[in-house]
């Protein structure tokens, strides 16, 4: 790993909307790299007079300022391919995922994995099918206990009774469940008045 390399891959993942292949191990490689200078810049330090302006140390520091920026760059422009090609995956399109790093790969299982349950999720409570929550208030004699449950909506809502506690009603009715509410119109836009 060298400057070169990092720019090359910098030059590359710019001029290509397609994640360029890399490497499983680059990061690590580029942190090794970024620790290496950092250890010579240390010993450049020690043996300088005066490391201000000692021209190593310069030379060093300007090394490990342009790889980590450099490498940041990189990161930045892949992160989001990486979600765009999860996305894609996540609504069942055929993606190629060779040539990510580790790192991305492991990035890119975990999104694939949560839009999937994210629009599973959203799917269901348009379709009315998703578990609603219900809550009722009983006051003790030194706090308020709140009681929730979870039903799924097949399941009818139980009437209220007593405090098994304090013998009490409760406070607030249990809820009736709302009506399916079925897909969501899409919106239209407004044109706008002529000029």
């Amino acid at each position: 790993m060298n400057l070169d390399e990092l720019q090359s891959v910098q030059a590359r993942e710019r001029q290509s909307s397609d994640l360029q292949h890399l490497r499983s191990s680059f990061y690590q490689e580029v942190g090794e790299f970024i620790r290496e200078r950092n250890e010579e810049r240390a010993r450049a330090v020690e043996d300088a007079d005066d490391p201000f302006s000692e021209p190593e140390v310069r030379r060093l520091t300007d090394d490990i300022e342009t790889a980590e920026g450099t490498v940041e760059a990189i990161y930045e422009r892949r992160v989001g391919k990486v979600v765009k090609k999860a996305s894609i995956a996540a609504a069942g399109m055929p993606v190629e995922d060779d040539g990510l790093t580790s790192e991305e790969s492991a990035l890119f299982e975990s999104l694939v994995a949560r839009i999937e349950d994210n629009r599973e999720r959203v799917l269901s409570v348009l379709d009315g099918d998703a578990p609603s929550v219900s809550c009722s208030v009983e006051d003790g004699a030194t706090a308020t206990l709140r009681r929730c449950r979870v039903r799924s909506r097949t399941e009818r809502p139980t009437t209220p009774t007593a405090s098994p506690r304090t013998g009490a009603p409760p406070t607030a009715p249990v809820p009736e469940p709302r009506p399916p509410l079925g897909r969501l119109p899409t919106a239209r836009r407004a044109s706008a008045p002529p000029t």
